[in-house]
């Protein structure tokens, strides 16, 4: 149980760093993938690019260390009572179960942020009751489906990437910080690619604002390719794979970095 323990508090404490040092160094360019998802065939505007930081900043800490903890728990779980053999069933599941849970406590935190970075807010403080008067409490929760659809492909993608060059679970030795940073970038970018329809999706439905344009994830998916084509499906995607290539080193090599000094401690 203490080393339960130990995986559990190291992993929220190291996470919550890294998501916190992800979005407070890239959140301009979160801001540009999404205006340009939000409308392509207009002119992109980059005023107020900073606008619905403080709530990126508020949901970096609680989803990062919901993400990890979660993930590094269920791993224990999993290696600990021998569920799986292979360890890729054991990654997948883990980040499975990781996406989930961090996109549950997210979505109201991505709805918020994605309709400041539109301009559809004047305040960040008066948004979430704005949107509650408009839309009910649900309001908060518009595209969650579409939330979870990205983030299980991306998270599992990008997790089993990364386990798989990290190598600890697969007969390799343990890696210095360069390569975890180099691994972080590469999965983080491959993984960003390949799910950008799906943030494409996602962004529209948050921003749809109870307009009833978009409202389900797949007739989303479908309008979009029939009204605007297929390469607006991939809107954004070199701002996203820049995102999460730079994002994945920072979002790794923080974690990596802060757990070992913080289960150095505990020795």
């Amino acid at each position: 149980m203490s080393d339960f323990l130990t995986t559990f508090t190291s992993s929220m404490a190291a996470g919550a760093l890294a998501g916190c040092a992800v979005d407070l160094t890239l959140f301009p360019l979160d801001a540009i993938k999404t205006r340009l998802q939000y409308a392509s065939k207009t002119k992109l505007k980059l005023s107020n690019i900073y606008s619905g930081l403080s709530w990126a900043m508020a949901a970096s800490m609680p989803c990062a260390a919901t993400f990890w903890t979660s993930y590094c728990s269920m791993k224990w779980v999993l290696e600990e009572f021998s569920v799986f053999e292979n360890p890729t069933f054991m990654h997948f599941t883990a980040a499975s179960f990781g996406s989930l849970c961090a996109s549950l406590v997210r979505n109201p935190f991505e709805v918020i942020k994605q309709q400041m970075q539109m301009g559809q807010h004047t305040s960040a403080f008066a948004a979430p009751s704005s949107i509650i008067k408009t839309q009910g409490i649900w309001g908060l929760y518009a595209g969650v489906l579409s939330l979870v659809y990205r983030e299980i492909p991306f998270d599992t993608i990008q997790m089993l990437l990364y386990e798989y060059l990290k190598g600890t679970d697969y007969g390799g030795s343990e890696l210095d910080l360069y390569r975890h940073l180099i691994n972080g970038a590469f999965s983080g970018a491959v993984a960003a690619y390949v799910t950008t329809p799906i943030d494409v999706a996602k962004t529209r439905l948050m921003t749809d604002k109870g307009k009833g344009v978009y409202v389900h994830f797949l007739p989303t998916i479908k309008k979009i390719y029939q009204t605007e084509g297929i390469r607006t499906l991939w809107s954004g995607w070199q701002v996203r794979v820049l995102f999460t290539t730079v994002g994945g080193m920072i979002f790794f090599g923080t974690f990596e970095a802060a757990r070992k000094g913080i289960l150095s401690l505990k020795e």
